[in-house]
């Protein structure tokens, strides 16, 4: 690290990413000027910006604002389920990854796990919480059809790749206990942990979950996107 930071390779001093609001550049020093990473032209602010988000400046969309077309997938997909090659296939396939992800390991014992690991391990999880192939499959959809449908959206497919997983990862990612009281009645604890949603984890996971959607993302966001005006407007611009 030391040897590649003083190389003498030219670098930027100030960050590059603009402000979405102002317009106006960041102005922090690049990782690289700072001396505390390899990144010529951001700041650490923006690298785990788009280490968390699949963006260095665009965030993660919220439950609220993917609802209308979660809605418009899910009804999308229930209506080609049964006669449609490309929805059945990633059906299938999405079954079988949940099925081969492994055991499930709690959210305190994955420190130390390779992240090809953890990703299985959050696939397990799924499986472990009942969700169905057919909500995976949905939300990819629904997530590829926001992305076309949001005019101020990062149209990268990095970006695409880790919404889809950070919004499967909402479905069943914490681990609780179980806890007795002194009449020996259950209660779920209020304590939950919840393993960090970043990183090259995401990658892998939503690469997972999109790589059997392939087909349908190419055939049928359209489809989603004329489903989708019964359930709400687009984004508005900003």
């Amino acid at each position: 690290m030391k040897r590649r930071l003083g190389d003498g390779s030219a670098f930027a001093l100030r960050c590059t990413i603009p402000d979405p609001v102002s317009g106006r550049a960041c102005g922090r020093p690049t990782m690289r000027a700072a001396g505390i990473g390899l990144a010529t032209l951001y700041c650490r602010h923006h690298v785990e910006h788009r280490a968390r988000h699949g963006s260095h400046w665009h965030g993660t969309y919220s439950a609220a604002k993917l609802k209308p077309y979660l809605s418009a997938a899910t009804s999308y997909v229930r209506l080609r389920a049964t006669n449609d090659a490309f929805v059945t296939a990633a059906i299938n396939a999405i079954r079988a990854e949940l099925t081969e992800a492994g055991p499930v390991e709690i959210a305190t014992r994955l420190k130390g796990l390779s992240a090809a690991k953890r990703a299985k391990i959050a696939l397990a999880r799924l499986r472990v919480a009942n969700v169905l192939p057919e909500r995976i499959v949905s939300i990819v959809l629904a997530v590829a059809a926001l992305i076309e449908d949001d005019p101020k959206s990062h149209r990268t497919k990095e970006f695409r790749t880790v919404q889809i997983a950070k919004a499967v990862h909402r479905l069943a990612s914490g681990t609780g206990w179980v806890i007795y009281d002194a009449h020996g009645r259950q209660h779920r604890s209020k304590v939950r942990v919840y393993p960090k949603s970043t990183g090259l984890v995401l990658r892998l996971m939503g690469r997972l979950l999109e790589r059997p959607c392939e087909l349908v993302l190419e055939h049928h966001v359209p489809g989603v996107l004329s489903y989708k005006q019964r359930y709400g407007r687009r984004p508005k611009p900003g």
